[in-house]
């Protein structure tokens, strides 16, 4: 009688999400990363709120010195995040839901070293590897922000990139000094089209919308052949990382066979304990982590991060309309989110009303908002993007029939809220990301424009509302919450 041998199947480590940024879609992202049980960790730009009376002093022995420590509780500080779903209150009850006890972690570079002097355990903390991480901020402070982490990134990292505007990526990898793609992180490109404001610990989910996601493989700009790029990536092809179906939706990431052992290899340990007060070294990744000599080793940690990282945000397909999707498509819809909110954003916070003000067709708002997508419009056709994008692509995206129609039924589904830009200015920023919007629009009319043409004449609308935004954030003014 033959024995049948039963292999199962390897289920992917469900990583922890570091998120960077948690306004209202970082702590939309986390208040489904718990529902579906994915640690998450949000960053705070505040240090520790000064410990309660009842906690005393303890001295405790650490490689040779003495330093304070408290006897804290786990759930201290306690946190907490509350969320209100009220994208249709007539399907779903407007009561909160609250999530106790997030954890967070402050946002401090290990070379500062007077925070982490006397607190040992913080130093430590902020040493440890982050290998899955969530970009949620303003883009305009992403750079600023991720500075202040770098050291804890490594080749095998994957940053998942959830912004508005383009040209952050670039600017991620220029201002880090990842020349190379050997060097730099994974990294995967998003699109959230979800609408969510936040109040104080009180996430509101304000419209329903989807979200895209794509990995960036392979250089981000090159003249080379396809086959010459893809013979020496240290990532996979899209094929491999990917099912592809003649829609370009990816269900489900196939990065490595059930049963292959390779997924079960852990991430490099920490080398031997060394104090704390070490100097921190200028490399681009910390040297108090080992990293794989061995180019195939260091090949299938990225590949595993890939897998994890996607298999994870998998499991919000439902609540949010998750797609996985290929890098063509991704850039139509990152052209198209572009130019509606390049159309959306400054209109609505010149006037300072929410996306519903701007639906009315006899109203001036309106007809604002018309103008920036004919002139955008315009741009895209003659941009070096759109003539990469094949023709299916252009017809479904990126025609001002689809870009209007886009645009107004985002404005639809999110009528209630308001635009990030204005949230901004009615917070009180001095900073905005109009620059990764309209401005990143005129720089692609600058380059793209007939020789001989002045710079100042192109994007003439793009260019005023860039202006005006730029001066009424200059302007001081009531601050409300």
């Amino acid at each position: 009688m033959s024995r049948v041998v039963v292999v199962p199947s390897i289920k992917p480590h469900k990583p922890r999400f570091h998120i960077l940024g948690p306004g209202s879609i970082g702590s939309l992202f986390a208040y489904y990363f718990h529902k579906h049980h994915i640690p998450f960790t949000l960053f705070r730009r505040s240090a520790p709120p000064p410990l309660p009376p009842h906690y005393e002093r303890k001295d405790v022995a650490t490689h040779g010195n003495t330093f304070p420590s408290y006897d804290i509780p786990s759930s201290y500080p306690p946190t907490t995040l509350k969320y209100m779903n009220l994208t249709s209150l007539h399907s779903h009850p407007a009561d909160p839901k609250a999530i106790d006890g997030v954890n967070w972690e402050p946002l401090y570079p290990i070379i500062d070293k007077e925070l982490f002097r006397h607190d040992p355990t913080y130093n430590e903390l902020s040493r440890a590897p982050i290998h899955q991480l969530l970009v949620t901020t303003k883009t305009h402070q992403t750079v600023a922000a991720m500075s202040k982490i770098r050291h804890r990134l490594r080749p095998w990292s994957t940053i998942v990139l959830m912004q508005n505007g383009m040209g952050i990526l670039e600017e991620i990898c220029q201002s880090m000094g990842w020349a190379h793609e050997d060097e730099r992180p994974n990294f995967i490109q998003g699109i959230i089209t979800h609408g969510a404001q936040k109040i104080d610990d009180t996430i509101m989910h304000t419209g329903r919308g989807q979200v895209w996601l794509s990995p960036i493989l392979g250089p981000f700009i090159s003249t080379e052949s396809t086959s010459t790029v893809r013979r020496r990536r240290s990532t996979p092809t899209i094929n491999q990382l990917l099912k592809k179906d003649n829609l370009g939706v990816s269900p489900f990431p196939e990065v490595i066979k059930p049963g292959e052992s390779t997924l079960l290899e852990p991430y490099p340990r920490p080398k031997a304990t060394v104090p704390f007060v070490a100097p921190f070294t200028d490399a681009p990744f910390s040297s108090f982590y080992d990293a794989p000599s061995n180019p195939e080793a260091l090949r299938l940690l990225r590949i595993r991060s890939f897998y994890e990282t996607f298999a994870a945000l998998q499991e919000l397909s439902t609540d949010m309309d998750l797609r996985i999707i290929m890098p063509d498509r991704l850039l139509a819809l990152q052209i198209s989110k572009l130019v509606v909110n390049a159309c959306v954003n400054p209109v609505a916070t010149l006037l300072e009303t929410s996306n519903g003000g701007l639906l009315d067709a006899s109203d001036n708002a309106h007809q604002a908002v018309k103008d920036l997508l004919k002139e955008s419009h315009y741009i895209l056709n003659r941009s070096q993007e759109y003539q990469n994008l094949n023709e299916d692509l252009r017809q479904e995206f990126l025609t001002l029939e689809a870009l209007t129609k886009t645009t107004e039924g985002i404005l639809r589904v999110t009528r209630m809220n308001r635009c990030s830009t204005l949230q901004d200015y009615m917070k009180g920023s001095q900073q905005c990301e109009i620059e990764y919007m309209n401005g990143y629009l005129i720089k692609m009319a600058e380059r793209d424009s007939l020789p001989g043409k002045k710079a100042e004449s192109v994007a003439p609308l793009n260019r005023r509302v860039t202006e005006r935004i730029k001066e009424k954030f200059a302007t001081p003014r009531q601050v409300t919450e």
